[in-house]
């Protein structure tokens, strides 16, 4: 009777054992789905905020790099006699500066605010259009991108003052976020001096297509 009696008691405890580990594998089931669905739901929501930065072909806010041809000849259309050249083209399309020399940020932030709100005093005249093949296979076609202010940087890798205003660059870039489209043009790939692979080299840590 003792032995039937303890049998009992193993099976209940067994029982109860039992239902403890599938309570606690199905409490372990619902937190992994949770998980699985909470991530799902953050990368969702990113890409839906236009977080993800795999649309490389969207030019908002993004600083290309691209080697001048002897077909689009850019630095011919824009020449000052030296580089670095900075071009300030408005929203509507227009040159409102064209200058050689390092520009600092302040001056850079002066210029685009000009080219953000324009006024016909400001204009040299329309920008000449052209299409040129970025370092990331992309297609910048200038006239694509009125409506937004585009900063033609005119430059070359063998230019120690093109090196010196990367930096200003750059803190526009940070500063101004998507207000801005900013192309460095390489003047020297039109006559094959200088190379795709010179220009990565030398200013690689600023090229992110």
């Amino acid at each position: 009777m003792a032995r039937k009696r303890a049998e009992i008691k193993s099976k209940k405890t067994f029982k109860g054992n039992r239902s403890k580990v599938l309570a606690v594998i199905t409490i372990i089931i619902i937190i992994a789905i949770l998980g699985t669905a909470m991530t799902f739901y953050d990368s969702s929501e990113e890409d839906q905020n236009g977080d993800n930065d795999s649309d490389v072909g969207d030019s908002n806010g993004k600083w290309f790099f691209a080697m001048d041809t002897s077909s689009a000849q850019v630095g011919s259309y824009y020449s000052t006699g030296y580089i670095p050249t900075l071009v300030i083209i408005d929203v509507n399309g227009d040159i409102i500066h064209l200058e050689a020399g390092v520009h600092t940020k302040a001056q850079l932030m002066d210029y685009v605010q000009q080219a953000q709100n324009p006024s016909s005093s400001q204009s040299l005249g329309p920008a000449p259009d052209f299409t040129l093949q970025t370092l990331g296979s992309k297609t910048f076609k200038l006239s694509e991108n009125e409506g937004k202010v585009v900063i033609l940087d005119l430059m070359a890798v063998s230019c120690p003052p093109c090196h010196q205003q990367m930096p200003e660059l750059q803190k526009i870039k940070e500063e101004l976020s998507d207000d801005i489209v900013i192309l460095s043009i390489d003047v020297y790939g039109a006559s094959g001096s200088e190379t795709a692979n010179e220009v990565r080299n030398a200013f690689g840590e600023y090229i992110k297509e």
